[in-house]
């Protein structure tokens, strides 16, 4: 008895999750598939924008040479961040 129920728990759980999929693929993939044409480069740059923000907090506290080295290396992701979206912008 015990291994019909875990059987049936088992196919009810697969049958709900395939109808929840197949009702939210075509609501994923309606607009053609592709993202909004610059919304990666504005994701890349708030994400930079946010990870130098708290490693700037963060190294606040303790300056060290190579605290300052990663800051700097994240600014210039950030700047070349903000250039690949103004470059899409203006396309």
């Amino acid at each position: 008895m015990n291994r019909i129920r875990t059987t049936a728990v088992a196919l009810a759980s697969t049958v709900a999750l395939g109808s929840f999929a197949a009702v939210a693929v075509p609501t994923a993939f309606a607009h053609g598939g592709k993202p909004a044409p610059c919304s990666m480069q504005q994701t890349q740059v708030d994400k930079a924008t946010a990870k130098l923000d708290t490693l700037a907090a963060h190294f606040a506290a303790h300056p060290t040479k190579k605290n300052k080295r990663a800051e700097k290396a994240q600014a210039q992701r950030v700047a070349h961040a903000a250039k690949r979206l103004a470059n899409c912008l203006a396309a």
